[in-house]
């Protein structure tokens, strides 16, 4: 009986060991958008991809390919798919991705956090989607990387996602 006892008693710490160390969704959020800032703040990685009329840093797993036009790429790493969107023609501190967000977003916005420094402005979101997916949102001026992701890796995926954005480069 004793055995019973000290089995049943591993198998529950065990369930609340690893329900603890699981990270919600919020959580999740504040960490990516402290990451982000991090990434933000710091220098950007050199670019190692060239595509278009853009040159960018994708990290390890990473792939871009052509979109349906020279603004827009689509960026893989696994299941996950992420959408590049390019304008040349927006200053690196427009705001008008972030006032977009604002004014139209029908979706709950789970966390959002902005940055201004050296005359450049970003952002980074996270919007509640139907079907516990969330809309993940990094923009920097006239450059927007989106993805819809389940509650999983939240914070790394926004933190990529910086590291993306803060390199691309349009070139001639």
């Amino acid at each position: 009986m004793s055995r019973k006892w000290i089995h049943a008693f591993l198998l529950t710490s065990l369930v609340v060991i690893l329900s603890a160390c699981s990270q919600t969704v919020e959580e999740q959020a504040q960490a990516g958008m402290e990451n982000a800032e991090t990434i933000f703040s710091s220098e950007p990685n050199k670019a190692n991809k060239t595509i278009g009329h853009i040159e960018l840093y994708l990290p390890n797993g990473y792939s871009i390919e052509k979109g349906i036009d020279e603004l827009n790429y689509t960026i893989l790493n696994g299941k996950d798919s992420y959408i590049l969107f390019v304008n040349q023609n927006e200053p690196e501190d427009s705001q008008l991705q972030y006032d977009l967000l604002k004014q139209e977003n029908k979706n709950e916005i789970v966390e959002e956090k902005t940055f201004d420094a050296a005359g450049q402005f970003g952002f980074s979101a996270i919007t509640k989607f139907p079907e516990e997916k969330y809309e993940l949102i990094v923009n920097l001026g006239g450059v927007k990387l989106s993805t819809i992701s389940v509650d999983k890796k939240i914070d790394d995926k926004i933190q990529e996602m910086m590291e993306i954005v803060k390199t691309v480069k349009v070139i001639d």
